[in-house]
Formats: structure tokens, C-alpha cells, sequence
């Protein structure tokens, strides 16, 4: 979360006349994240103060959104654990403000880890099969904006200011992978369906007392492997310092994925190669970041370096 599109009071009182959800108070800028503009509102309903949470989509069609918003719901029917859109008084969950789609969603208690343990990282698995089975009963589909395929493009553009070493590696590690794509989309083991796509520490709040408030963040979203979603999480909760993976907590996080949803033996099998994937697409989105959050007027540095670190180690 950052702030791009910049908002004053009054853009907040008319945007809340849409609502009832009570008398305007303050609000402020939300500098974690780096995709979508974030405000977090403050406002008094029944002498009580409420909180709610203000959500620019900075990159997102109305098309995107037509498929999150409804999907957001149908998630939290079925059990999933997420902060919420809010409907208006006329039943929508999109508006306009600064000629950009917005909207407000329920603000969970808790905060973002500093450290993750093996219970944290346990409980986040259990919810990240969760998410998958759910989703798998609705009807809508949307493909990975940041797929695959899209990876080749970014990197075959050679738009990166790279030492001649990182670009050589980024092409090894892209090569290798291709051929595990033609192998993958082969393997009727491997199961499809939606994934959340940036499960990181960041992108969930937990409670004083280490329980899930909820899981943020879905815009990343699409149709592809699960097992990719899995390995996404592991390589966002498990990485040390020393640009490699904590063992003990992948296995927190796979154990816990398991007590809701058994992996096949073929998503065991190439999980290795699904992190590879994993690690190289967040070290390529963070290179692109770099130049998207020049203009932010609050903003959350994510040093690509550390996906590249991690990149070699596992690769090795």
C-alpha cells in the first residue's frame, strides 16, 4: 500500500455520503505496500469510533475489479479469514474519486508481523488452502496478470539496468524454466484454480494473541498452479537473512497448507522448481516497482537485491 493519488477531508466527506457508516473524524496515508493508493479513515457511529480502510486502484480496470470485488464476498462466505469490500447505500462496491476506481473495506484488528514463527507460518498455510478450495466453487475466472508469460515478456524486453552477471543469471534461471513450463502443463497432477499470488508477511494481520485477523491484498490474483501459490508463500514467510530458506518454517507452512488440502505427489515433486519461478518473478516485479513508486508521495521500498540473493542460493 502507498499513496499515489492524494485526498483531503472534503474528498472524504463526499465520498462517505455514499455510506452510513457514520460521522467523518480524521484519516491518514498508508505508506506499506506498493501497488494501490491507501487511507485509513477514522469515523464515530454510535458514540464509538470505527475504522475502515480507503483503496485507490491505481493499475486495476473496472473489468479486474468486477472479478475481486464479488470474489472478496464469495471468499468470506465461504470461510476464508479477509477484509471485506463495503457496499453502498446503493448496493455497489466500486466508486470514482480522482477519476480512478475505488473502495472501502472493513479494517481488521491486528498488525503485520516484524518476525514470523512456525505458528504463524502454520496457521498462514492452513489459510492459503483455505482460499484455494473456496475459490474453487466460484464462478468467475480471471487470468494471472503476472503470469508466466508475462514474466518472459518483462525479461526478453531487457528493460532492466542490470550488471552483465544478474542478466546472465536472469536468463539461465528463465531458460530452466521453460522447460519445466512445457513439462507442467503436461502433469494433470498439478491442480489449477486461483491463487492468491503475494501471500507475504505483509499481506496479513495478526491479533496480540498470535491468531489471523485475515489475509489482505488479493489484486495479484489469478488462474494458475496452486502449488505456485504455495511456493510463493514459502519463499515470502521462510527467508532468513542470509538469502536462504528456513527449513522449520517451510515445513510449518506446508504442514499447516496439508490439515486443510493434501498435496499430490507430483506438487511435492516440483515444488523446488515452483519457488525458482517464485523468487525470479518478485525479484523482476520489484525491478519494475522501483520505477512505478518514483512519484509516491508515501511509499515501502522492497529492495529487488534480496529476491536476487535468494535466487542464486537456491538455485545452486
Amino acid at each position: 500500500m502507498s499513496v499515489y493519488t492524494q485526498l483531503d477531508t472534503q474528498d472524504f466527506i463526499s465520498i462517505l455520503k455514499q455510506y452510513d457508516l457514520g460521522k467523518f473524524i480524521t484519516f491518514e496515508g498508508i505508506a506499506a505496500g506498493i501497488e494501490n493508493t491507501n487511507y485509513k479513515i477514522t469515523l464515530e457511529k454510535s458514540g464509538e469510533t470505527v475504522f475502515y480502510f480507503l483503496t485507490i486502484f491505481e493499475h486495476l480496470k473496472q473489468s479486474d475489479l468486477d472479478f475481486f470485488m464479488p470474489l472478496l464476498a464469495h471468499l468470506e462466505t465461504g470461510g476464508c479469514q479477509l477484509a471485506s469490500p463495503v457496499e453502498s447505500i446503493h448496493g455497489d462496491f466500486i466508486f470514482t474519486v480522482k477519476k480512478k476506481d475505488a473502495a472501502l473495506f472493513h479494517c481488521l484488528p491486528g498488525k503485520t508481523l516484524e518476525t514470523t514463527s512456525a505458528h504463524h507460518c502454520h496457521i498462514i498455510g492452513q489459510q492459503l488452502a483455505k482460499i484455494h478450495l473456496a475459490a474453487s466453487s466460484f464462478k468467475q475466472s480471471h487470468d494471472n496478470s503476472r503470469g508466466f508469460y508475462w514474466l518472459q515478456k518483462q525479461i526478453n524486453n531487457d528493460s532492466f539496468n542490470l550488471s552483465n552477471t544478474d542478466r546472465a543469471l536472469m536468463l539461465n534461471e528463465l531458460t530452466h524454466l521453460q522447460e519445466c513450463w512445457k513439462k507442467w502443463g503436461q502433469d494433470l497432477d498439478l491442480n489449477k484454480g486461483f491463487i492468491h499470488a503475494d501471500l507475504f508477511p505483509d499481506n496479513s494481520l495478526f491479533t496480540k494473541d498470535k491468531k489471523l485477523s485475515g489475509v489482505i491484498d488479493f489484486y495479484a490474483g489469478g488462474s494458475d498452479y496452486w502449488v505456485y501459490d504455495l511456493a510463493i508463500c514459502i519463499m515470502a514467510w521462510c527467508q532468513t537473512e542470509k538469502s536462504e530458506i528456513n527449513t522449520s518454517l517451510e515445513l510449518a507452512i506446508i504442514s499447516g497448507y496439508e490439515e486443510v488440502r493434501t498435496l499430490t505427489d507430483s506438487e511435492r515433486q516440483v515444488l523446488p522448481n515452483f519457488m525458482r519461478l517464485a523468487v525470479l518473478r518478485f525479484w523482476v516485479s520489484r525491478l519494475l516497482s522501483q520505477e512505478q513508486q518514483q512519484g509516491a508521495a508515501l511509499t515501502t521500498f522492497k529492495d529487488p537485491d534480496i529476491m536476487k540473493d535468494l535466487l542464486i542460493s537456491i538455485s545452486k
